[in-house]
């Protein structure tokens, strides 16, 4: 039977491992040491001409190739679920099947949240000191879009037609919740195989649809069609690789196409993997977090 104050108690354990998981502490730090580097160029540029740069710069992140080490991150995170380890078999009694693994894929979904807030507020945090706090995009970011001639080592790219579209606040919004659902697909995604396939096969399977997202910036597009962008899930981490009516983009899934997909996904697969893992024969293993 399903029970919610077990399913928060599952979920609950998941988070608490993060104080004694090394990996978690390391993600932390490759996600501050590529933001500062990638931010990096711009903060400079901001320095030299006394300018400052709004919090609403995180649209503007998740640029192709950008977005592949943004779901890289998320891989790591999200590498061995659904979480079997050495307390799992006592908690499991203690709870049962259902409820365990269903703490397990809201774990994933409130997991891929703090990570989603945790890359908005370092992305923020990097451009210290030259921060601006204002509800508009300013000069910066202006200049960006612009295709203005900007030094080699501003690797931020803005996107002309979401500054024209959208307020920054607007954009960034819809960014965090794109990154966020993309991240939760990942975690759910790499679970639902560990679970219906067999181990190992969750981490083939998230490869396989990261290299689908680097594959169709270009060279599927122009081998096989537009089409192919309509199967490529962690490309809509980024808000250029959806449609918003612009007449100089490629055709591009719309923002309502890629929700409805990732949302019926999540769905689809945690289902299936909730009844899988409630037939399935359980080996404990030993060793690890």
């Amino acid at each position: 039977m399903t029970n919610l104050k077990t399913i928060r108690l599952c979920l609950g354990v998941n988070f608490r491992k993060w104080l004694v998981n090394p990996r978690i502490y390391a993600l932390a730090i490759f996600i501050i040491a590529f933001l500062i580097y990638h931010q990096s160029g711009l903060s400079q540029f901001a320095g030299a001409h006394q300018i400052g740069v709004t919090p609403w710069i995180f649209p503007h992140l998740t640029t192709a190739p950008v977005l592949q080490v943004f779901a890289i991150f998320a891989i790591i995170l999200f590498s061995d679920a659904p979480f079997e380890d050495n307390h799992m078999p006592f908690l499991m009694i203690r709870s049962g099947r259902r409820n365990w693994i269903i703490g397990q894929l809201c774990y994933i979904i409130l997991a891929a949240f703090i990570y989603t807030i945790f890359v908005f507020i370092v992305s923020v945090l990097a451009l210290l000191p030259h921060l601006e706090l204002s509800m508009e995009w300013v000069i910066v970011i202006q200049t960006l879009a612009s295709g203005s001639q900007l030094p080699a080592n501003v690797t931020v790219f803005a996107n002309p037609h979401l500054i024209t579209t959208f307020t920054g606040i607007e954009a960034t919004l819809l960014s965090l919740g794109l990154f966020w659902l993309v991240s939760s697909f990942i975690g759910i995604l790499i679970s639902f195989f560990n679970i219906v396939v067999g181990k190992t096969t969750g981490l083939i399977a998230v490869g396989f649809v990261l290299f689908l997202s680097f594959f169709t910036i270009i060279e599927a597009r122009l081998a096989l069609g537009h089409w192919v962008s309509y199967l490529s899930p962690v490309s809509w981490m980024s808000l250029s690789a959806l449609d918003w009516n612009d007449p100089n983009a490629w055709p591009s899934p719309s923002i309502g196409y890629a929700v409805s997909f990732l949302l019926i996904a999540c769905f689809v697969m945690s289902v299936v993997a909730i009844h899988r893992y409630c037939q399935k024969d359980i080996t404990f293993k030993t060793g690890g977090y």
